[in-house]
Formats: C-alpha cells, structure tokens, sequence
C-alpha cells in the first residue's frame, strides 16, 4: 500500500511505504435503525441510519472476547449517516433511511451506502477520504475519520434519489461496483428496475445514467418520478434520457416477468471481473446475466427459477467461474419452505445487446442444496435454513456461505466441485469440507435485563449471533461477519440476533476451520431504556490508502494493488 503512520496519521504517497508492511484496514458497518428523532413520541426513531468504522490494528490486538461500543480502546468511530447526507429532505424529498449496506470502490477511496427504506429510494457515495488535508509535498494526510456533524459533512461526495417508474417507487437494496472503478450498479427493488451510476476518474464526478436504465418487467412508463441529484453535492449529477416502454419480453421471447421468473424485485447484481456482466438475482427466483455497458443495459442470458432459486444476494468469482446462493427461510407467519443451495455458473457470456437467448444456458452447476418443503410446525422450522452472505478466501480456495438462522457457516473446496451440471449433488459432496459453527463461545449473549427482544422476551441467556454479510481479512485468515440484532428491521423471522455488531471467525490451518474469537459489539437504546435498536446488516473491509496504482522502488521493482483479490502483486 502508499501509505505509513507518522504520529498518528497516515501518509498518501509513491515513496511512503514499502510492499513487506501490512496492509492497513478497517471495518465499516451499517446500522439499518433509525437513529435521528428518537423521543417519546418516536421510541425508536423516524430516520437516520449509523456508520460505525472499526480500526484493523485494534481487531488484530485485541484478545479474544466480546468488546462494546463505548470500549476505551476497541470501540468505534460512530458517524451519523444523515450528518454525511444533511439535505436529504430538501434537495430529493426522503430522508436517509434504513442503511442496508456499503461495499468499497476498487480504489477503496469511496464506499457506496445504500438506503432501503420503503419509497425512499437513496444511494450515496462517501469520501473515505473526505476528512483528509494534502501537505506541503502533496502526500495525503488521513487522521483517523471523525464522526462530529462538521467533520462527518466532509464524508459526502454525491447522493441520489432512483427512479420510481409508473405505479411503484424507488426502495434500494444494494448496489455493487463493476471491478474496474467506472460503474455502479444499483438494485431498484420495488421499482424493479436495474439502474447504473457512471464515474469519470478524471473529473472525478458521479452521473446517474438515466439512458442506462434496464426495466425488468418492460412496458412502463420510466419518467413518472426521475432519477436526482442533491445539488449541494458537486460531485453528483444526471444525465441520459430514459428508455421509455421497454419491452416485457426476453432476447428468448419469454416474459421477463411470468411464468419461471415470477416476481423481479431485483436483490443482488453481481458483477464478474471483466466489469461487463452482472448476474441479477430476483426475489421470485430465476437470473437474468445482463452487459451492464449499453444503453439501456441488456439481458445476454436468462434462467427460471426451476433452475435458480429466489433470494439470492451472495456471490464471489473464483477459479473462472462465478458462484452464486439462494436461500429463503420458512416462517410461523406464512412461507413453509427453506432453502438453501449455492451455484457455479460460467463467466463466458455473449457481449452487448443479444438478439436471441435460449433460456437456462449455459447450464448451470448446483453443488450444494439444502431445500425443505412444507415446514409448518415448530418443531420442524428450528431446522430451517436461510443462506445469505458468502465469501471467498484470497487463494480463492475456500468459499464460505453463512446461515442466519443455523448460525453457522458452510466451507467448499473449490477445487472439489465437479463442473458438470449433470453431477448429482451426492458426487457433489466431497466439496462440502465442513462447517464453522458460530455459537458456544460465550461471546454472544443478550444484554440482560431489562432489555427485550422483539417478542417482549429477555434474552440475556441467549447465543444466537445470526450472522448475515461476509467479507474477509486481507491476510485471508479473518473472516469478518455481521450480527444482526433483537430487532431486526427487515427479515424479521430470520434475522432476530442476540448480540448486533460483527463477529471475528479466526481461520485455522489452511483455511478450512476457524472458531468466532471476537465479537464487537453495538448498542442504540430506544427512548424506553428496554431496547437495543442496533441491526448491523453488512461488515466490510476497506483498505486504507490504495489510491495510487503502483508502488516503484529500484531495490523492490513495482507493484500494484489487485482490488479483486485485495493484495499487492509484483509487476514484472
């Protein structure tokens, strides 16, 4: 990486660090409760949402235990996300709400955030480095972030307010960042729509892409609420012309909503390491592979939900070949099934607009499934599953795919998946090498009277850490994961933890075991003193200072930072 640390802050620069240093890095969570206007007469809030950034040196000293929010030494940097975005209301109508999610730029300059409440539709871009001041030898002098309302200010680069087409309006799941920097590609859910954001590096400048804009169901009117910027963020814009009435069909002929795909609310898109392809899954199942570089951007392959399954948002590229989850929960308030599978699809899909596709090719590989039908007594839903984040190790060996309800982890050899679609999943088992289970340590308990969860109940005694996003160390030996917390804002049959913030799984040996060695957690109280609001639903690590594109040293050669697999690589 640039940089050092001289006297507690960091230095930016081609000559400032040599490649045998370790990385620097930190976690940054998104709390999806609303923090702003909690009172009497708002228990728990009206808006908001937290930022809270975890220092990577005190994760790697701290010994193993659990560590609280306020901790002297371990405890975060909270940062309001409605400080970061103040003009929210005026300048786009909605207030921030619901922070569902942030994932890095390649650069790791920028984190997008990502604001799921019902109708509010916001997606922002934050400055990691927006607190920074340059020295007299143009380094980049970065003291730790700060999270006061004038300092948290300095953190907000752009934000933006999607499209909300004829009869349904704006609500944000995620977006993802195509590998090489230049896109970002939003997840419209009830609008249904795949959007795009373009980023100029030279002007260094974020345009909402109208023209881009691929309708998933066809047919509607895309300029009943347009897409807008906050103006008093200069680095925002928008431009392009929307395509209008699109059509309600595939390159196949098939309806792209209908029978196989049956509701598109858009979860996931993600992206493949040419920066051309996203997979788009659905909440009704089924996946559209769509080339995310024209305008609008266009469906190249198509698969129903006989074949995938709905729900799924966890993907990671490894050994040529993308791999992808679902999963959906059984719950006492109406679905009976579970499931729970991971897939291996190819990388090699056609460029540009497609005038012809053949549903459900190329085939697809399912190396693992869990699915159980019918599940309505209590008894049976303590066995469900519900599979959502996933993650791949540097060596891009083992994947992990986490359950929020099982509070586990299931570990894949890679090398051990057998790419043949017609493999049966028992000639699949060998890849399945084991599972890290996430309770037992003692670290996860409830806070104890007279705290509740959201069924009234104390639950000091429990140890239910319900594990949701996943990322990884850059050393490739810590698997950072998200807690969620006793009341969960979305999925709440699922998702209801018992100790919000994030977990540390320590790997052991090659990777393929490990153990929760560290739980740090967070706390926002309700205005009734009986409720931690806190529901952490992504952990994330951004590495620090990796803006320049290559270190240069006689002695050493050059080197660049690789974003996909987040290490220093040797040019030679």
């Amino acid at each position: 990486m640039q940089w050092k640390t001289v006297a507690g802050l960091v230095a930016v620069g081609v000559l400032s660090v040599s490649p045998a240093l370790a990385i620097e890095w930190e976690v940054w969570l998104s709390d999806q409760s609303n923090s702003a206007d909690i009172s009497a007469d708002s228990p728990t809030g009206t808006f908001g949402g937290r930022i809270l950034v975890y220092d990577g040196r005190d994760i790697l000293i701290a010994q193993p235990g659990t560590y609280d929010e306020d901790h002297p030494l371990f405890g975060p940097t909270v940062i309001e996300a409605a400080d970061v975005f103040p003009y929210a209301l005026s300048e786009l109508g909605a207030d921030v709400e619901r922070l569902h999610g942030m994932l890095p730029h390649p650069s790791h300059r920028f984190m997008n955030a990502n604001f799921f409440g019902p109708g509010v539709g916001l997606v922002g871009i934050i400055d990691a480095e927006g607190q920074c001041t340059l020295s007299g030898e143009q380094l980049k002098l970065c003291r730790p972030i700060q999270g006061s309302p004038r300092e948290a200010a300095k953190l907000g680069k752009a934000l933006f307010r999607t499209t909300g087409p004829e009869g349904a309006a704006p609500s944000n799941h995620m977006s993802f960042w195509t590998p090489d920097g230049t896109k970002l590609i939003v997840a419209n859910l009830s609008a249904k729509l795949l959007e795009r954001i373009d980023y100029d590096q030279a002007a260094d400048t974020f345009t909402f892409n109208k023209a881009a804009t691929l309708d998933l169901v066809g047919g509607r009117d895309l300029t009943a609420m347009a897409a807008r910027a906050d103006s008093t963020l200069p680095a925002g814009r928008v431009s392009g012309t929307y395509a209008n009435f699109q059509t309600m069909h595939t390159p196949s002929g098939a309806l792209k909503e209908g029978p196989g795909r049956p509701n598109n609310v858009v979860v996931c898109p993600i992206p493949s390491s040419t920066s051309r392809h996203v997979y788009v899954t659905f909440g009704g199942g089924g996946l559209f592979v769509v080339d995310v570089t024209t305008e609008p951007m266009s469906i190249v392959a198509e698969y129903t939900n006989d074949v995938i399954s709905g729900a799924g948002c966890g993907g990671a590229e490894g050994g040529g070949f993308m791999h992808l989850n679902a999963g959906v929960s059984a719950s006492a308030a109406g679905a009976d099934d579970s499931v729970f599978i991971v897939y291996r699809l190819p990388l090699d899909y056609p460029d540009g607009a497609s005038p012809h596709t053949t549903p459900n090719m190329p085939p697809v590989v399912k190396f693992y499934e869990e699915k159980t039908l019918g599940l309505t007594s209590e008894e049976a839903l303590a066995s469900r599953r519900d599979a959502h984040g996933l993650t791949i190790s540097p060596t891009r060996r083992y994947l992990y795919q986490f359950d929020r309800i099982q509070n586990n982890a299931e570990v894949f050899d890679m090398g051990k998946v057998i790419n043949d679609p017609d493999a049966t999943l028992e000639e699949q088992a060998e890849a399945h090498v084991g599972s890290l289970d996430l309770t037992g340590s003692e670290w996860c308990v409830g806070e104890g009277a007279p705290f509740v969860n959201q069924d009234g109940e104390a639950y000091e005694f429990s140890d239910d850490p319900a594990p949701d996003l996943v990322d990884i160390s850059p050393d490739g030996r810590k698997l950072i994961v998200s807690f969620r917390g006793p009341h969960p804002v979305t999925v709440k049959h699922a998702a209801a933890g018992s100790c919000p913030g994030f977990g540390v799984v320590t790997l052991e040996g090659d990777g393929s075991s490990g153990s929760l060695t560290h739980v740090f957690r967070t706390f926002l109280p309700d205005a009734t003193g009986t409720k931690n609001l806190s529901d952490i639903h992504d952990a994330t690590v951004r590495i620090k200072g990796p803006n320049a594109p290559r270190i240069c040293r006689a002695w050493q050669g050059c080197w660049t930072w690789n974003p996909s697999i987040r290490e220093l690589e040797r040019l030679e």
